[in-house]
């Protein structure tokens, strides 16, 4: 290798920057270690230790976390573990008597109610569990704007037209 470098008639400098920098490299490489190739595709298998039983092979690597598939997938964000954190607290307050001692508040929370149609059924359908819509007789308003309680929360999702409820943006005031 030195004797290509020297060879092209690089000044000395350049040449022994250049052999330092391959050295280095190489040495970087070698104190790695072998790397471990991917064995061939198995598909869906689970390794021969599992299969038969026994414990798993300690050189692979956990299973990665499952993510649970939310529980209403229109409600945006936060929000929607609000939702779940409300309804869990009512089932569990409510206790196997139905007698509820220590429900949970049903707070009312504003939100924006994206439509894909139905405006005026989805307006119709707040006002008859007592939640009066925003914008729900403006023809040039395409959406909703409701203070909607919590346990409301879910079944406003599954209206026909609802595509998606989240709170607003908060809108930055200038001073």
């Amino acid at each position: 290798m030195l004797a290509l470098l020297t060879a092209r008639a690089l000044p000395q400098p350049l040449a022994l920057i250049s052999l330092f920098l391959l050295l280095t490299a190489a040495a970087a490489l070698l104190a790695c270690g072998p790397v471990a190739q991917p064995g061939p595709a198995k598909g869906n298998a689970l390794p021969a230790a599992q299969q038969e039983g026994g414990a798993a092979d300690p050189t692979e690597p956990p299973p990665p976390p499952t993510v649970p598939t939310p529980s209403y997938p229109k409600i945006k964000y936060g929000l929607q573990y609000e939702v779940v954190d409300f309804e869990e607290a009512q089932a569990a307050a409510s206790g196997p008597s139905g007698q509820s001692d220590s429900a949970p508040e049903d707070t009312a929370v504003y939100v924006v109610i994206y439509l894909s149609g139905n405006k005026a059924e989805v307006a119709a359908w707040l006002r008859s569990k007592g939640v009066t819509p925003a914008h729900a007789d403006d023809p040039y308003a395409v959406n909703l704007e409701a203070e909607v309680p919590l346990s409301l929360l879910g079944e406003l999702s599954q209206q026909d037209g609802v595509t998606d409820i989240e709170r607003p943006l908060p809108s930055a005031e200038m001073d």
